[in-house]
């Protein structure tokens, strides 16, 4: 495996200082966690995800680490009454 292989694979994050690289660590029955290089886990609500590969999208939802997207079919306003 190349490095530009490599790094199309990569997840990074921005805790608000730095730029991290990540990667979705599976545990059983449990959906899916980042963990950073030194394998500590990172919760949701202490990153932005700045890039990670399509593949892992539905696993980052399942985490957490995306947020639900409504439909583009869903009817909403954004109006003030």
């Amino acid at each position: 495996m190349m490095q530009s292989d490599i790094d199309l694979l990569a997840i990074f994050a921005s805790d608000g200082s730095t730029i991290q690289r990540l990667r979705l660590l599976y545990l059983d029955d449990a959906p899916p966690v980042l963990i950073d290089e030194a394998s500590a886990r990172i919760a949701p609500w202490e990153i932005n995800l700045l890039r990670w590969p399509p593949g892992a999208e539905a696993d980052l939802h399942r985490g957490g680490y995306l947020p639900v997207r409504p439909s583009d079919t869903e009817l909403w306003c954004n109006c003030a009454d």
